[in-house]
């Protein structure tokens, strides 16, 4: 078996990175901490079974020495040199298992104290999972979906939240007054898709250039309406009416 290394853990986050700067480095430390549990588990089987040979060395030159009087007197002054310089080892390895497992530790203890401090939640068994800010804006947490994705439904509410979702279906069974929060900025682009059922009458937000001039007609059963955001105003059309 070939003499194990042990691969340095890459930077560690600071309070002083930028929130993207921080969890970038956390998940590379977090990601490098099992890689280093195993190398170190490596390096205690590697000097363990270094000593075990040596012990073995040393109990062979003791039965020789049996043989032979002379050759068994020198044999067995060598074997216990050779068992001193084992113990030795073994000592001096164990120290070195314990350094590296205090240093695991103390590494785990930090990233945890890091996570914690950030607001980050554990890694563990959120593979593959998309880390999002909580509604309350109390910190992040782990999402088996990006509710930036989720279809918004205005039923009782005519304010859509375009910082949340981007596609939304809305009751017109009465008449509403639509608005929206979270409008991009004027060097930044967005299209806001809305399926609307029924048609009562809808006051749309001013400004916008609607196709022809002319606001959508509600179909009788539903209308699709699209608006594009073109870094200064929305334009908008009927993308389907029945």
């Amino acid at each position: 078996m070939a003499t194990p290394t042990i691969t340095p853990l890459p930077e560690a986050p600071s309070r002083q990175n930028s929130a993207g700067t921080f969890a970038t480095l956390a998940d590379n430390f977090m990601a490098a901490l099992p890689a280093l549990g195993d190398e170190i588990n490596q390096a205690i089987d590697y000097i363990g079974d270094q000593a075990a040979a040596a012990a073995e060395s040393a109990q062979l030159a003791t039965k020789n020495g049996a043989i032979q009087v002379e050759s068994a007197r020198q044999k067995a002054d060598a074997a216990s040199q050779s068992a001193q310089s084992s113990a030795q080892q073994a000592t001096a390895a164990k120290a070195q298992a314990d350094n590296s497992k205090a240093f695991r530790d103390t590494a785990q203890a930090a990233a945890a104290a890091a996570q914690a401090s950030a607001g980050l939640p554990a890694v563990a068994g959120k593979g593959g999972l998309p880390l999002v800010v909580k509604p309350d804006g109390t910190g992040v947490d782990y999402s088996g979906s990006i509710r930036r994705y989720d279809l918004d439904v205005a039923v009782s509410t005519a304010v859509l939240d375009l910082n949340i979702s981007q596609v939304f279906k809305v009751n017109a069974s009465a008449p509403r007054k639509l608005s929206f929060t979270g409008i991009p900025a004027a060097n930044r682009a967005m299209t806001v898709v809305l399926h609307i059922t029924g048609k009562s009458d809808i006051t749309w937000p001013p400004g916008i250039l609607w196709n022809n001039s002319q606001a959508p007609v509600l179909g009788t059963v539903w209308t699709t309406v699209i608006l594009i955001w073109v870094s200064d105003g929305w334009v908008g059309s009927v993308g389907a009416r029945s």
